[in-house]
């Protein structure tokens, strides 16, 4: 966050007035966002609206150090916590610079009503991952309303004009003093925020109406959910067919209307538990991402980028992300479905750029899980660099990795790091040139090629020991 640098605890900061809380408001503050920011982002919405401003003036500004002694946390934790706040809608930040100095403005949102939150698709897959199938229903029973039958009774309710008197020709001509008032809250009213349109040109909307009306599925729901239907079909891969037999299992037969929180639960019940064995998996992703590391400076992919390239176009990320985790012996975690599903929800970068940003950080960063702050830097990065496909992925990452001309040290002497190709990867490899017919010319040998490994892994243990 470049916005971030010159923040100190002496930075001046400024929340406007913002409405007071109703208690439904407050009620899915506390039971519907608070798993998904934890307490320390609740502390905080909780902290600046103990510091709003009733004067909305810049002059009147506060320091982070106030807000840091409320909490009692250090500055990065609350940045942190920050973030959370603006990442689920509760908060907007704003940054300026003027002759008092740099001052940062919070403007406080208030949550969405539980209905909005459980038809945000984002929010409600993430609070599904957060608290887990059980929890999830039960929230959802909390916050459903059971009307209460009407049908017997007679509606006595009184209308305004039977009450109040009321001058027509204001009514059809407001004074200028309700124009004015009503001109003066649009104008403050925040502009309509739009949530990301993920595209759907290859998915076949006509294809799954045609099944669904077969099914006798409501067709305008199935338009209302667009968004939800897109999202799970990128994040899974699922078909338009397999989407069918889904949302048809999960509607009524007499009103053809579905539950979008049931169609959640069945995809990630069937999807997030691997149909194909362990072993068959680890030998896909074997032969899809063997000895990638090339050292040509040509732009032709080799044999083993152009089988990851395949991959990677063929699989759906929470396939890909498990095949890899599956090939090192881990496991997906919860935290990393929901990496997942939020980078595809960002509609930012196609499904194959995403498996490539899942393999770099997995196996050429040798993490052992996904990790938020490197996922959004490397995507944000290759955003920014239009990186629109897996070849591309692979030629920029090639071009930041060339070795220059001569050998560059750091300033202490020491050797630049160099990266260690896996030893799944070095297996495999070493595997694939046996094969090989022996090599002649200017090619080196095995025992050459295995004394620079072993002067390359040496330098590699010196390098770590001095760090």
């Amino acid at each position: 966050m470049p916005n971030d640098k010159p923040l100190t605890p002496k930075t001046g900061l400024v929340v406007p007035q913002a409405p007071a809380l109703s208690a439904a408001q407050q009620a899915v503050l506390a039971e519907l966002y608070l798993p998904l920011m934890g307490p320390l982002a609740y502390s905080l919405y909780a902290a600046l609206r103990s510091l709003q401003s009733s004067e909305n003036e810049l002059s009147n500004r506060r320091s982070h150090a106030e807000l840091l002694g409320i909490l009692n946390v250090d500055l990065p934790a609350v940045l942190a916590a920050r973030r959370k706040l603006e990442a689920t809608g509760l908060l907007r930040s704003y940054y300026q610079q003027d002759e008092l100095g740099v001052v940062y403005i919070y403007q406080l949102q208030a949550p969405l009503l539980a209905l909005q939150f459980f038809a945000d698709d984002l929010l409600s897959v993430l609070l599904l991952d957060t608290v887990g199938e059980l929890r999830y229903q039960q929230l959802a029973s909390d916050f459903s309303a059971q009307p209460i039958d009407l049908t017997a009774a007679k509606d006595l309710t009184a209308n305004i004009l039977d009450v109040f008197h009321v001058d027509s020709q204001k009514v059809t001509t407001p004074p200028l003093s309700v124009q004015k008032v009503r001109a003066q809250l649009a104008a403050n009213e925040p502009a309509e925020d739009h949530s990301p349109v993920l595209s759907d040109d290859d998915f076949d909307w006509q294809l799954l109406g045609q099944i669904l009306k077969q099914n006798y599925v409501d067709l305008k729901q199935v338009a209302s959910s667009r968004q939800l239907i897109i999202t799970e079909s990128r994040v899974y891969g699922i078909s338009e067919i397999e989407m069918a037999k889904l949302i048809s299992e999960v509607a009524s037969l007499t009103t053809g209307q579905f539950d979008e929180n049931q169609l959640k639960l069945l995809i990630a019940r069937r999807y997030e538990r691997p149909a194909v064995p362990s072993q068959q998996v680890a030998t896909e992703v074997s032969v899809a991402t063997s000895a990638i590391k090339d050292t040509k400076t040509s732009a032709q992919l080799s044999t083993a980028e152009q089988q990851l390239v395949t991959y990677a176009k063929q699989v759906a990320p929470y396939e890909f992300l498990t095949a890899l985790k599956q090939e090192k012996h881990g496991f997906v975690t919860s935290g990393e479905n929901r990496l997942v599903h939020d980078l595809i929800g960002r509609g930012v970068l196609p499904n194959a750029v995403i498996n490539m940003v899942i393999y770099y950080l997995l196996q050429n960063r040798e993490l052992a899980a996904l990790n938020r702050n490197l996922l959004e830097t490397v995507a944000n990065d290759w955003q920014q660099h239009g990186i629109t496909t897996p070849e591309a992925a692979l030629i920029y990452l090639r071009q930041r990795k060339q070795p220059k001309s001569t050998p560059t040290r750091r300033k202490n002497n020491r050797p630049t790091r160099k990266e260690i190709m896996p030893r799944w990867a070095q297996q495999q490899q070493q595997t694939e040139r046996g094969k090989q017919p022996a090599q002649t010319g200017k090619q080196i040998t095995a025992a050459q090629r295995k004394q620079l490994a072993d002067r390359l892994a040496k330098l590699e243990t010196n390098s770590e020991k001095e760090d």
